[in-house]
C-alpha cells in the first residue's frame, strides 16, 4: 500500500503557525472560494523575484528576493540560537562564499530585545571562481526563509530557486 498520500494529506493539515506571544501552535487557516483549506506558510509571503549571473572577477549569482510588507525574515546569521536564519543553499555548485544583505533592528513584542532582520526587497550574493556559471547553466538550489510579524512566526519554506 502506498502510503504517501496519506502522509502528504496528514502533514498538510498538522502544518501550524507559531504564535509566539502565547508560545503556543495555533491553526493558520486561509479558507478558499471552494471551501478547501490552505494553510499558510512562509512560502506565502516570502518570494524569488529574480536570479540574475554576473560575469567578472569572480561569477556571482544575485538571488532577488521579496518579503511582504508588515512581514520580517531573519538575518543571517540570526540573531538567537533558537531564530532560523534566512539561507541560501546551492546544491549544483559549491560558492566560494555567500554574501547577506545589511540587516536591520527590529523589536517584535515576544523579545526583550530587538532581533537583526531582513524587510522589503533584499539581494544575496553568491560567489563563484571566474567561468562557473555558464549564460546556459542552471543553478539549482534553494532559499530557506522564516516569514514572521510582530507577533508570530510562520512555519519555514524553502523555496526552490526559479528556472531560467
Amino acid at each position: 500500500m502506498n502510503r504517501a498520500p496519506l502522509l502528504g494529506a496528514i502533514l498538510s493539515i498538522v502544518t501550524f503557525a507559531f504564535t509566539a506571544t502565547a508560545g503556543e501552535f495555533a491553526p493558520a487557516v486561509l479558507p478558499s472560494a471552494n471551501q478547501n483549506h490552505h494553510f499558510i506558510d512562509s512560502a506565502d509571503h516570502v518570494r524569488i523575484a529574480a536570479v540574475d549571473h554576473v560575469a567578472g572577477d569572480d561569477d556571482e549569482l544575485v538571488v532577488k528576493v521579496e518579503i511582504d510588507p508588515g512581514f520580517h525574515v531573519n538575518a543571517n546569521p540570526a540573531s538567537l540560537p533558537y531564530l532560523i536564519p534566512t539561507t541560501l543553499n546551492v546544491t549544483s555548485q559549491t560558492p566560494l562564499r555567500v554574501d547577506y544583505p545589511a540587516s536591520i533592528s527590529f523589536k517584535p513584542k515576544f523579545a526583550d530585545q530587538a532581533i537583526d532582520v531582513y524587510e522589503g526587497s533584499i539581494q544575496i550574493v553568491s560567489k563563484f571562481p571566474r567561468g562557473a556559471l555558464s549564460s546556459n547553466a542552471h543553478v539549482f538550489g534553494t532559499l530557506t526563509a522564516q516569514a514572521c510579524t510582530d507577533e508570530i512566526c510562520l512555519p519555514p519554506a524553502s523555496l526552490p530557486l526559479p528556472m531560467k
